[in-house]
């Protein structure tokens, strides 16, 4: 069969999805995942056990496809349940997330703004740019959402968000630009207590006997550990963990010798007020070059850009000017 024959079965079950399914059903979608028992999901969702059977049936009558199937611990989707509880997901995310906006003008918003940012960006610009702004625009309700950047950047591009404060992603796409904010680079970082936190030029060899905490393997900082930290200390021990949490990667590194290799714009949310001189970075004599990162920046439609994401970026500009 050619990919062009499904086209009229596929509008035939969109038309049904849109004629006969209720947002409760979705919501059951969920829950039967979650839950692997009809009777749990009903007791979640307030349903009873009649009901909820009724409505995954309705369901499968009106796309004519079977949605779970038994197993031997309870119930789980069938190829087509999980083709329709992924979409559903997206669906009931984007819809609590509405939820927030619609709450915040129902109590006084006067405008909402919708953000995506990474923790880097988080931490470096957005923390100390919301402040500024909510003293000028105290009425707009800001949602921000900070996760990682190819999950943000689809939700850009599908119209999710109005802006995203990343790095420059590797492709543009046309109708969408990027404007960098802030320099960055890597660097080496270690509790106030570790031996090497007050000394200076510190040679990269002297970190041999150091364990390290590993940034997750998606963001520019891990490609950096591995062709600049690895190509010199081949033997690098490291923690059976990866991780961007602030608060894990605090916790880690209480632990003797360890190090941990991270953008700097994040350092500013790491704890400083612990005993014996919190988090420090390391003077570490290594070439600049090798731990430069990209830029953190914005990104949004080429035009137009929100009206307020254009006077949230002038006092950014105004205060840190990128030379």
């Amino acid at each position: 069969m050619r990919e062009s024959d499904s086209f009229p079965e596929g509008r035939v079950l969109f038309s049904r999805l849109a004629k006969h399914v209720r947002l409760r059903q979705l919501q059951l979608l969920l829950a039967l995942q979650q839950c692997c028992s009809i009777a749990k999901a009903a007791a979640h969702l307030d349903m009873s056990q009649s009901a909820a059977t009724q409505a995954l049936a309705e369901l499968e009558r009106v796309l004519d496809l079977r949605l779970f199937e038994r197993h031997s611990r309870g119930i789980r989707p069938t190829q087509a349940g999980q083709a329709l509880i992924d979409a559903v997901r997206s669906v009931m995310n984007q819809l609590e997330d509405v939820s927030e906006t619609l709450a915040a003008i129902r109590m006084g918003a006067s405008a909402a703004l919708r953000l995506g940012s990474i923790p880097a960006a988080a931490h470096a610009i957005l923390a100390q740019l919301l402040a500024q702004f909510y003293a000028l625009r105290p009425q707009v309700h800001v949602d921000v959402q900070e996760s990682e950047g190819p999950r943000l950047l689809s939700l850009l591009i599908s119209g999710g968000l109005d802006a995203v404060f990343c790095r420059r992603p590797a492709l543009l796409p046309e109708s969408f630009v990027f404007e960098p904010l802030l320099r960055d680079e890597a660097v080496v970082v270690a509790a106030g207590t570790h031996p090497l936190a007050v000394r200076q030029a510190v040679p990269l060899a002297a970190l041999g006997d150091a364990r390290w905490v590993l940034p997750t393997s998606n963001i520019a900082v891990r490609d950096i550990f591995e062709h600049t930290v690895l190509a010199q200390l081949p033997q690098a021990q490291w923690f059976p963990v990866s991780t961007v949490s602030l608060p894990v990667l605090e916790g880690l590194l209480g632990h003797p010798r360890a190090v941990a290799l991270v953008p700097r714009s994040i350092v500013p949310g790491l704890a400083h007020d612990r005993p014996a001189g919190g988090i420090r970075i390391l003077d570490m004599a290594v070439d600049r070059a090798a731990l430069a990162l990209a830029d953190l920046g914005v990104m949004h439609a080429r035009e137009p850009a929100p009206p307020l994401l254009q006077d949230l970026l002038k006092l950014w500009r105004a205060a840190h000017p990128l030379g």
